[in-house]
């Protein structure tokens, strides 16, 4: 299921946090990629085998997330990044 945080004044970015052990391995996808393009799939594939915490999101503009592409700026989907992992509970890789 994918999930979208509540934050206001953003677009709401869709996101998908698979439970699991160790520090949470965020996927952060390429340009003109998204959270459900093959890498993303394939490493929360091996994530989920292996008993591992993963998290994958699109950024704003981008896949599911709100938001249209030409408004957005690489610092824009930095802070996409930051926001999605000041959510994860512990340590993030």
């Amino acid at each position: 299921m994918t999930e979208t945080p509540d934050t206001p004044a953003t677009p709401a970015l869709a996101y998908r946090h698979t439970a699991g052990a160790g520090p949470t391995i965020v996927f952060l996808c390429g340009y003109a990629s998204d959270m459900q393009g093959t890498k993303a799939l394939a490493l929360e594939a091996w994530a989920q085998a292996n008993g591992r915490a993963f998290l994958r999101f699109d950024y704003a503009g981008c896949g599911e997330s709100e938001g249209s592409f030409e408004n957005q700026t690489l610092v824009a989907w930095r802070d996409d990044a930051l926001r999605m992992i000041d959510r994860v509970e512990g340590p993030v890789v």
